[in-house]
């Protein structure tokens, strides 16, 4: 149990480490210029892909261990 709390422990710090706000200046410079939408879109478009990509992985697999099975 105590390597289990341990990890939880790492886990949270780690998590409130990665939640710190971005730069001043970054920010302005994103939303002043319009670019931050830009990089929502494609980085949107990137997981989407490949959230797409995985599912038809998965529809193939499964097609090929079925017809394994038989």
């Amino acid at each position: 149990m105590r390597p289990l709390t341990l990890s939880l422990f790492l886990f949270l710090a780690m998590v409130a480490k990665a939640q710190q706000t971005a730069p001043d200046w970054l920010e302005a410079t994103l939303y002043g210029n319009g670019k931050l939408n830009t990089v929502l879109i494609v980085v949107g478009i990137i997981v989407i892909g490949i959230g797409w990509w995985m599912f038809r992985m998965d529809v193939r697999l499964r097609k090929l261990e079925r017809e394994q099975d038989r």
